[in-house]
């Protein structure tokens, strides 16, 4: 493999007003820069500024540009949108030339969610002739859902999906509704990233409990917290000894009014957004991670349990079960409040028959920032070749 030039455009990235947007974008970057000349570049409208403003910053070996514009939010909504769109033009154009002073013209335009930024993955292929790949994590193209992107949408989608070199989904799943806007496209399948010097296994018993860990946005919709907390309920009242931590940097007061009004406030405990170092070391501290969403793609969060040798409780949705078995932790269906419940009390039985050592050898194979960084490597070599 030789090093390339990789411009890493990003829909979805951490930024001042949303700082885990995208997180698990800024990972698959970091294990891209560990073998690329890697520079990041997103864009992001606010209501709250008044003129273009750039922060540029660097991780390591990764360089990371992110430019915030002005959204006019009043007026005409034709104009308006006229506006907002020459105002997104000129912030990514501001950005892009940065992105040249870096590294020069770059070789291959790694795209990352393809709305909304893939409007310029495709403009550079179509007049700089670069090439460009798409990670593709959102379930906007869960397209049979009713929870999909709008039509109009899916249309602009289509063309830069069938535009690109080569469709990286996360999960199987995902690469399924994905064909069917594409059907043609070359695909290949690359999973979420952890950093496996971080997220190690360590040794800490829960003695007086079972020890759980959640961590999501918190959106009901698709985590259904609401859902996590009356099976809490039930076990409270069946006398079993099993807390709940909840981290998530969205809103969870519905959630802490429903676990408030179960008195269940010693038994599920609400944490707000904490670094990925402390993250880390909660899902260390942990008996293992507990999902119960409506829809999902291959969340991250359960990447990060599997590689510190921790099993999954989830709900059997989407990429999820790709990944989750019996070796691993145990699937139950969603919305199952009832499968959920007893699938907690038979982990409190059998939480020590799993092999941690395992469970940390399967997540090294396929989510170190090592294995996927390689991935992505030679994918960026085919496409290089293909376009000479």
């Amino acid at each position: 493999m030789t090093k390339k030039k990789i411009l890493f455009l990003c829909s979805w990235y951490p930024n001042k007003f949303k700082p885990t947007l995208g997180n698990f974008v800024q990972k698959h970057a970091e294990a891209v820069s560990q073998y690329n000349e890697t520079v990041v570049l997103a864009v992001f409208p606010s209501t709250s500024i008044t003129k273009t403003e750039i922060t540029e910053s660097k991780r390591s070996n990764l360089s990371e540009i992110i430019v915030y514009y002005p959204k006019a939010s009043n007026g005409i909504k034709l104009f308006r949108l006229i506006k907002n769109f020459r105002a997104h033009k000129k912030a990514f154009n501001t950005g892009y030339k940065l992105v040249k002073e870096k590294i020069g013209t770059p070789e291959i335009v790694h795209l990352n969610v393809t709305y909304p930024l893939g409007i310029w993955a495709i403009w550079l292929k179509w007049r700089k002739k670069i090439p460009y790949v798409i990670s593709e994590h959102s379930s906007g193209f869960h397209i049979l859902s009713n929870h999909s992107y709008p039509k109009n949408i899916l249309i602009l989608c289509k063309l830069i999906l069938r535009n690109s070199a080569v469709l990286l989904p996360v999960s199987e799943n995902l690469k399924n509704n994905l064909k069917l806007l594409s059907p043609k496209s070359r695909f290949s399948i690359i999973p979420n990233v952890v950093d496996e010097h971080l997220f190690i296994p360590k040794a800490f018993e829960n003695k007086d409990c079972v020890k759980l860990i959640h961590i999501s946005t918190g959106v009901d919709e698709i985590k259904n917290l609401s859902g996590m907390i009356r099976v809490f309920e039930k076990i409270r009242q069946a006398n079993l000894s099993v807390t709940l931590d909840i981290v998530s940097d969205g809103d969870t007061k519905y959630a802490e009014d429903l676990t408030n009004s179960f008195d269940l406030k010693n038994v599920v405990l609400f944490h707000s957004t904490k670094t990925t170092s402390e993250i880390a070391q909660m899902i260390q501290e942990s008996d293992g991670l507990l999902l119960f969403s409506n829809y999902e793609n291959f969340p991250c969060v359960i990447a990060e349990s599997l590689m510190c040798g921790k099993p999954v409780i989830s709900s059997d949705v989407n990429g999820i079960p790709e990944h989750v078995n019996s070796l691993n932790g145990i699937l139950v269906k969603p919305k199952d409040e009832i499968a959920l419940f007893e699938a907690i009390k038979r982990f409190i039985v059998i939480k020590n028959d799993f092999d941690s050592t395992e469970i940390r050898r399967y997540a090294l194979e396929h989510f170190s920032y090592t294995e996927v960084g390689e991935k992505f490597s030679q994918i960026y070599d085919q496409v290089a070749r293909s376009a000479k």
